[in-house]
């Protein structure tokens, strides 16, 4: 069995690089916080069957371009096709 493949389109200014085991929330519904759009994640070989495999696939991309969540997007089949990568607004004020 093949690893699930996502290939990383930016769409905006990417954040500040974390760590590439840095933790980041996966949503399946709109977020209510305050974002940018950073990245899509598109599915570009084999898709994820669990919310827990598609966290691990695109771990790195993430976390590599400052990612704070992944509002993800599943097909009828159960498979998780396509991510947006978001980064918090008000995690920068913070600083």
């Amino acid at each position: 069995m093949y690893a699930p493949s996502y290939k990383m389109t930016k769409t905006g200014a990417a954040g500040l690089t974390k760590p590439t085991n840095c933790d980041f929330i996966i949503a399946t519904t709109k977020v209510d916080r305050p974002y940018d759009e950073i990245a899509v994640l598109d599915c570009d070989a084999n898709k994820a069957g669990d919310i827990g495999a598609f966290k691990e696939s695109v771990r790195a991309q993430v976390c590599g371009i400052g990612g704070d969540a992944v509002i993800a997007e599943v097909n009828g089949a159960g498979s998780y096709v396509r991510g947006t990568v978001l980064r918090w607004k008000d995690a920068e004020a913070a600083k």
